[in-house]
């Protein structure tokens, strides 16, 4: 049994390999150059192949873009693959090594290559050596640019092995310094192990079958057949760890955007579990047929239900909410979700795609619908109308031209930032939407009330404008860290600049002289900013840093003594 042609890791290898040639022979294409062998371009087609099938496996990409997101090069920083996933706002960093010879391990050296070259692009340093990453620039910069982006490092590799100690122990130091302010970064391995089932399914979204027990349920049989009924939020969390965003395939909408109705999924799961099937619109999935196990007979207490082919096209955020309130510590043992599952066995053509779109293009109320209630609102329309300006504040609102008036938004953030109060100006970056969840109580008050003035509040708005415009033209003039503290550092610089300016506004107009004066201050400020952020928080990714009130206000106060 010495024969390495009888471990089953190298049988297991061996099957991959024929897989990825079935999935990504048309698609992966390595050209014979430099005295390359065929051996050499196997060596090669198979490392990128490896990339391309671990996207296939953590995200939701296709084959034919997790081939386009192929790097693999002599000047790709030790990062063979790169995707961006502008939906689920996930940026995805491979590193892939096909082992012919299972049995070797991994060298720390190609770890650390992998480690470095991931932070190199967080802090957007582009040179000779990651030329290769160069045509991938500009949507990485875009996705990084997002406050919510969430970063995901996949070192993927056909050693039976695991890692070393040393890589773990690299790894481990490595996840902690960068998500220091904030996790934004967060790292997966994939295995043989993982790389043989996705090579055997590719990840297809209707390979997805599940048993469920509904309680309390019903079924439709015409004119085409659905069951209903309470799930257990257990289930429905397995059934996201085991599969990942593909369970969400077919879904138009994803669960892992930041929002007040996620946040009170959580809040919800965790502190009135037996509420939760009352206060949640519930989930939605289609299959391709489902059927009862005979357990329980006819009665309707509860009853296991066999799914294939299942895909939840409405109820993402949900799912992924209640996921993370487990990960926070949250017990969803008495957490129920009302359920529907429709069969598409009998249905006419398209009615997969009509269903899913009719589930995910209803209404919702949002914040901003209870703003447009607040009687404050309209006076500052009609206050606004006055003096010859348009004020839009109700959802479906038409926004004004940039001289004709503003948006709610636009008064939210400049309220917040012209407050005196940080703690207001952090959460207009981070989570506008919480500044207006309940209008009869702070921090909504603070910026709109029955004193907030109209002809101030739109002078507010229109140095915010300006600062915003000088810091979007140093950003584009700007590199690596510098650019992001520019682009996420714009309302604590906002602050800054109320701080200096606010009592001239409370008094004048925004003329030609003042404009020179905030565009001067602004980028003294962001000169100071960057300066400040590269000395007190030197590893950490600029983006965290701005979502952290404490760490702004050691920035502030850095400012001040400066000062």
């Amino acid at each position: 049994m010495s024969d390495a042609s009888a471990n089953p890791a190298h049988i297991f290898a061996n099957q991959v390999s024929t897989r990825l040639h079935q999935i990504f022979d048309e698609l992966v294409k390595v050209k014979k150059v430099g005295g390359i062998d065929d051996e050499g371009v196997e060596q090669r087609f198979l490392t990128r192949s490896l990339a391309a099938l671990s996207l296939l496996h953590f995200s939701e990409c296709n084959a034919s873009d997790a081939a386009a997101a192929i790097t693999d090069g002599g000047n790709d920083d030790g990062i063979d693959a790169i995707y961006v996933s502008e939906a689920h706002k996930k940026l995805y960093l491979v590193q892939s090594k096909w082992l012919k010879n299972t049995a070797k391990g991994i060298p720390l050296d190609d770890f650390t290559r992998f480690r470095d070259g991931v932070k190199r692009v967080i802090n957007l340093t582009w040179d000779d050596k990651n030329s290769d990453l160069h045509a991938h620039r500009q949507k990485i910069e875009k996705i990084l640019s997002d406050i919510d982006v969430e970063i995901v490092m996949v070192f993927a590799h056909t050693s039976e092995h695991d890692l070393s100690v040393d890589i773990t122990r690299s790894w481990k130091e490595f996840l902690p310094e960068q998500n220091k302010f904030g996790e934004f970064l967060s790292g997966q391995i994939f295995t043989l192990k993982e790389a043989r089932e996705t090579a055997r399914s590719k990840t297809r979204p209707e390979n997805i079958s599940v048993s469920v027990m509904l309680r309390n349920f019903g079924q439709i049989p015409t004119p085409y057949k659905a069951v209903y009924g309470a799930v257990s939020a257990q289930d429905l969390v397995a059934w996201l760890d085991d599969n990942g965003d593909k369970l969400f395939a077919e879904n138009l909408r994803f669960g892992i955007e930041k929002s007040e109705v996620n946040d009170g999924i959580i809040r919800t799961a965790a502190e009135d579990p037996p509420h939760f099937w009352y206060f949640n619109n519930g989930i939605t999935a289609i299959c391709d047929q489902f059927s009862k196990q005979a357990v329980g007979g006819t009665n309707t207490d509860s009853g296991v239900f066999d799914v294939a082919k299942i895909s939840v096209i409405n109820g993402a955020q949900t799912i992924s909410s209640l996921a993370k309130a487990r990960d926070q510590g949250a017990s969803l043992e008495n957490v129920f979700v009302h359920m529907r599952i429709i069969s598409l066995a009998s249905t006419p053509e398209n009615f997969s795609v009509d269903v899913t779109t009719a589930n995910n293009t209803q209404n919702d109320l949002s914040p901003m619908d209870f703003v447009a209630a607040d009687p404050n609102q309209d006076r500052l329309r009609r206050e606004a109308a006055q003096i010859g300006l348009i004020y839009s504040y109700r959802r479906g609102d038409k926004d004004p031209v940039a001289d004709a008036g503003f948006n709610l938004r636009e008064a939210t953030i400049a309220a917040a930032c012209a407050s005196g109060d940080l703690r207001l100006a952090v959460s207009a970056k981070r989570y506008i939407s919480g500044l207006w969840e309940n209008t009869k109580r702070e921090p909504y008050t603070r910026l709109f009330n029955e004193a907030t003035d109209t002809e101030r509040l739109w002078r507010a708005v229109k140095v915010s404008r300006l600062v915003d415009a000088t810091l979007e033209e140093a950003s584009y003039n700007a590199e690596g860290r510098e650019r992001l503290v520019a682009t996420h550092g714009n309302r604590f610089i906002l602050f800054q600049v109320f701080e200096q300016v606010g009592s001239k506004i409370k008094l004048q107009d925004v003329d030609e002289a003042l404009s020179d004066e905030i565009v001067k201050i602004t980028k003294s400020y962001l000169s100071l900013t960057y300066e400040l952020v590269e000395q007190l928080f030197p590893d950490a990714y600029p983006g965290n840093v701005f979502k952290n009130t404490e760490r702004q206000t050691e920035i502030s106060e850095g400012i001040n003594g400066l000062g």
